[in-house]
C-alpha cells in the first residue's frame, strides 16, 4: 500500500520539481536594489500627490517653527509616498541617472495631463516655502526637509520623464507662463529645468535674466 501511495504520489512531485522558478525581482542598475514590479497608474499617483500637497496651504506671519516642521513634514511624507509607489529610489543622488521600478499601467498620452498636476504640485511647494521665514528656514530640522522636498521633487520629475517624453520642458514652459518663480531653496529642481530649457528661459525660473 506505502509503495502503490509513492508511486502514485510520484507525477506530483516531478510537476512540482518541473515547475519554472519564479522569476527574479528586478534590478535597478544603478543601485543594484530589487525593486517591485506592480502596475501603477500615474495620473492617478501623482494627483494624489497633488491632492496632499495642495492641502498644505501656505503659513501666515504668526507661524512658529513647528508650524513649519509640520508642513514640510507633511510635503516630504507625500513626495516620499509618490516616489515609492512609481518604485523610484528616493535615496539616489541627484545627478544619478533614475528609474521607474514600477510596472506603469497601460495609458495614452498623458504628457498634458501629468505636467499640468506638477506644476500644480510645484507652484503649491514654491508657495509654501515662501511663505516660510528665513529664521525658520535656517533651523536644523526645517532645512533637512527643505533639502529632502528638493531631491524627492526632483527625482521623481527626473524618473517620470524616463516614460513621458517631452514632460521636463513642458513642465518648465507652463511654470515660466504662469509667472512662477521658484525659491532659490529649490536648488536641484531649478538646476534640473534649466538644464532642459537652457539658460535663457531658465533663468526667468530664479528670477533673473542672464
Amino acid at each position: 500500500m506505502r509503495f502503490s501511495s509513492l508511486l502514485f504520489a510520484l507525477p506530483l512531485i516531478g510537476a512540482v520539481l518541473a515547475a519554472p522558478a519564479p522569476a527574479p525581482a528586478a534590478v535597478n542598475d544603478v543601485t543594484g536594489l530589487a525593486l517591485e514590479k506592480r502596475a501603477v497608474d500615474v495620473v492617478a499617483t501623482v494627483q494624489e500627490l497633488a491632492n496632499t500637497v495642495h492641502g498644505c496651504k501656505p503659513l501666515g506671519p504668526s507661524q512658529t517653527e513647528v508650524d513649519v516642521e509640520v508642513t514640510l513634514g507633511i510635503i516630504v511624507g507625500a513626495l516620499e509616498k509618490c516616489g515609492n509607489t512609481l518604485g523610484i529610489d528616493l535615496s539616489l543622488g541627484v545627478d544619478v541617472g533614475v528609474v521607474i521600478g514600477a510596472v506603469i499601467a497601460p495609458h495614452g498620452d498623458i504628457k498634458k495631463k501629468v505636467a499640468d498636476i506638477l506644476v500644480q504640485v510645484i507652484i503649491d511647494i514654491n508657495a509654501v516655502i515662501k511663505s516660510c521665514k528665513a529664521e525658520h528656514k535656517k533651523k536644523p530640522k526645517c532645512a533637512a526637509l527643505l533639502v529632502r522636498i528638493d531631491v524627492c521633487l526632483t527625482l521623481i520629475l527626473k524618473g517620470l520623464a524616463t516614460i513621458i517624453s517631452g514632460l521636463l520642458f513642458l513642465i518648465g514652459t507652463l511654470l515660466i507662463s504662469l509667472g512662477c518663480i521658484l525659491d532659490g531653496v529649490l536648488v536641484f529642481l531649478l538646476k534640473l529645468l534649466i538644464g532642459i530649457l537652457g539658460k535663457l528661459l531658465g533663468s526667468i525660473l530664479c528670477g533673473c535674466i542672464l
